[in-house]
């Protein structure tokens, strides 16, 4: 297995009142992307981590793991593209991505370096 050199972490605040429901769509809708998007060398791991404080300024961090900054680079197309060949319906994609904005609010995205 490659090790990882950096990542890219994706903050984000589950709307109110939708924490388990945002958290049952990562295990069930995105998580199965995310293990295709390994399979196929878009990204090396993953990991999702969250904070039940009421307080917390992010309540789900995505943590995603690269053999290099090239390969993070294209993690947005990547993703994409596993999506387009796992849910080939435009529509049924527009919904999913409809479904998600009524889940949660991105707070950051930050690519960050691998030590060790």
């Amino acid at each position: 297995m490659t090790t990882p050199t950096c990542a890219k972490v994706i903050y984000w605040r589950a709307r109110p009142g939708q924490f388990d429901a945002y958290t049952e769509y990562l295990r069930t809708e995105v998580e199965p992307i995310d293990h295709a998007a390994q399979q196929h060398g878009v990204l090396t791991r993953f990991a999702t981590l969250i904070d039940r404080r009421a307080d917390a300024p992010w309540t789900h961090m995505r943590v995603f793991e690269f053999a290099d900054a090239a390969q993070r680079e294209r993690l947005h197309a990547g993703l994409s593209e596993v999506m387009q060949a796992l849910l080939p319906d435009a529509q049924a994609r527009a919904a999913r991505a409809q479904r998600a904005s009524g889940l949660r609010d991105k707070v950051d995205e930050v690519d960050m370096d691998l030590l060790g």
